[in-house]
């Protein structure tokens, strides 16, 4: 999270709450925010959707019936906390969801497709938008973060892609003119609406795709001697011509929503040409170059652009200095041994293979046998996704306070490092205490309320960073909130992870894939993260685990032992309050 204070518009009281909205948005659609606090991966129509999807599925012998519980479970939440679904069923959830024995499997899907009928998307963005423009108005900064979230999920589960909304935010908000009137908010909703435009797509290929020339019109791939002058301009402008082993390929007729969905849509014809010479020419592959000029039809300029991020790299990272810091303390104290080191080598080539290949499908599947590799088999539980669940879970939950206030810690200093180091001055010695023990002190103790108003006060025009510390004042405030707040990211955890395994099933089972891939490619990737985090924290500290069946175990007693502790706590004081880190 990121102060942007570049226009006048800014800092006008009466636009307040408009900036609170822009900031959510740009946190929203960066590429790495926290998973808490961005939007969730299926909202309540394309959770529907996947119910209805599964069901076809579970009729068509490919997937097991007791996963559609799992999936009803996390639609029956979403509807009930969805403020835009409320206003468009005409009845209550529960009559849109049959379940029980007695109930057919047909009967199930029949009332969910009567359901996905009533949740029209198109429908559903309009009653977001309304609904925004009226909390801006109104100034209700809680009902804009729950709507922002909707919102935001379905423009990216319709195929509006995260980078175009984005740079949208961006034009409009922090680079654009002047805003004078929350109308002109109307510009911005039709700039990310979605609308389908035509695209042709220029992109620098090696030559040998000459080798295959009458096959790839099929893929809608043609070779072009001459470009456009317009989009000659722009490859002379910006220094891409081809090379003498070198051509251009021109991907005509993408109809989609943005330039950077086309784009992907475009690649991943090159990318099919490329694997289907790959079958009969092992030692040649067929590349091109990460910039590519596009066309659109209502646009009368193309435009370079470039690459898109890989899913595996929207993380969180370590400097230089410090990854090899933790690198040479690996090596120098690891107490894996024999069986269990060979396994933590191989997580880390699958994590290597993960990061380096592009295609989202080997991505997923690569992350996803990482964390079978490394959670032992002999951990409690049924069938592969349970002993996974069942072995990352006390990791994640353990984890999981401690990186709300880890990355507040972390805004707080990015906001401004001189305000923050002399606030936190004035917490209680002892002088020892660390920044995030100091923060979460800030926000707990009602010794620190001065301190704290005075923090609300000089974060000035950073609207959302001070709701996000008013927000975890409130979820600090007493143990049994932090306890729901475990339960309920358990629950969110345990559906993705479920979620996770059934793309998984799909890509091995019957080759297909999923729109939203790439949301469960960082979440994933998250997990499989904390989880040799963890494992590195069991193996090279002063417990010296020397089997992975050691750290899971030692992870499960810790966990137990924190959510008991936690349990046992009344009320918050200095003494206890250093438990939740």
């Amino acid at each position: 999270m990121k102060l942007k204070l570049y226009r006048e518009w800014h800092q006008k009281s009466e636009f307040s709450s408009l900036f609170f909205f822009a900031q959510r948005l740009d946190e929203i659609f960066f590429d790495y925010t926290l998973d808490t606090y961005k939007p969730p991966a299926l909202n309540s129509i394309f959770l529907c959707r996947e119910a209805i999807k599964l069901i076809s599925d579970i009729e068509d012998e490919l997937i097991d019936a007791a996963n559609l519980s799992h999936v009803l479970d996390e639609l029956e939440w979403s509807l009930s906390l969805d403020p835009i679904v409320k206003q468009m069923l005409t009845a209550p959830t529960n009559y849109f969801i049959l379940r029980g024995e007695s109930v057919k499997l047909s009967d199930t899907k029949v009332r969910l497709e009567v359901l996905e009928r009533t949740l029209n998307p198109l429908y559903y963005l309009d009653i977001c938008e309304t609904l925004l423009l009226e909390s801006i108005e109104n100034g209700s900064k809680k009902q804009i973060e729950l709507i922002s979230r909707c919102y935001a999920s379905t423009l990216i589960n319709m195929g509006v892609s995260k980078q175009h909304l984005y740079e949208q935010t961006q034009r409009f908000f922090f680079n654009g003119s002047e805003i004078l009137d929350l109308e002109e908010l109307k510009d911005f909703f039709y700039s990310i609406s979605v609308t389908s435009h035509h695209y042709e797509i220029y992109f620098i290929v090696s030559d040998l795709i000459k080798e295959v020339m009458d096959s790839i019109p099929v893929f809608g791939l043609k070779i072009v001697d001459e470009l456009p002058q317009d989009v000659l301009d722009v490859a002379k402008v910006n220094g891409i011509l081809p090379t003498q082993k070198e051509v251009w390929v021109e991907v005509k007729d993408i109809e989609i929503y943005d330039r950077h969905a086309a784009r992907i849509k475009a690649e991943k014809k090159l990318d099919m040409v490329r694997d289907l010479f790959l079958l009969f020419s092992h030692k040649n592959r067929i590349t091109w170059r990460g910039e590519s000029i596009i066309t659109q039809c209502c646009d009368e300029t193309p435009i370079l652009i470039r690459k898109p991020k890989n899913s595996m790299e929207k993380c969180s990272d370590l400097r230089p200095k410090d990854a090899s810091n933790r690198l040479n303390s690996m090596i120098v104290n690891m107490g894996l041994e024999g069986h269990a080191f060979n396994k933590f080598h191989r997580v880390v080539d699958l994590h290597a293979i993960s990061t380096t290949n592009d295609l989202p499908e080997n991505q997923l599947l690569n992350v996803w046998i990482a964390l079978e590799t490394l959670v032992p088999s002999q951990v409690n539980g049924g069938g592969k996704m349970v002993k996974v669940s069942n072995g990352i879970m006390p990791i994640l939950l353990r984890r999981y306070l401690p990186r709300l206030i880890e990355r507040l810690a972390a805004d707080l200093i990015r906001w401004d490092r001189k305000k923050t180091s002399k606030l936190l001055r004035d917490i209680n010695e002892p002088s020892e205490k660390g920044l995030y023990q100091k923060v979460l002190e800030l926000i707990v103790l009602p010794a620190n309320k001065a301190l704290l108003t005075s923090l609300y006060s000089e974060l000035g025009h950073f609207h959302l960073l001070r709701f996000r510390v008013f927000e975890l004042v409130e979820l600090f405030k007493k143990p049994e909130n932090l306890l729901k707040r475990i339960s309920l990211h358990e629950k969110k955890v345990s559906w993705q992870l479920r979620r996770i395994y059934r793309t998984r099933n799909l890509i091995v089972h019957s080759g297909g894939s999923i729109s939203y891939i790439e949301t469960l490619i960082e979440n994933a990737h998250d997990y499989l993260d904390q989880t040799m985090d963890s494992v590195l924290d069991y193996t090279c500290g002063v417990l010296d685990a020397t089997t992975l069946e050691q750290v899971f175990d030692m992870a499960k007693i810790d966990y137990d032992v924190y959510l008991k502790e936690l349990r046992n706590i009344k009320q918050f004081d200095s003494d206890n309050i250093w438990l939740i880190l």
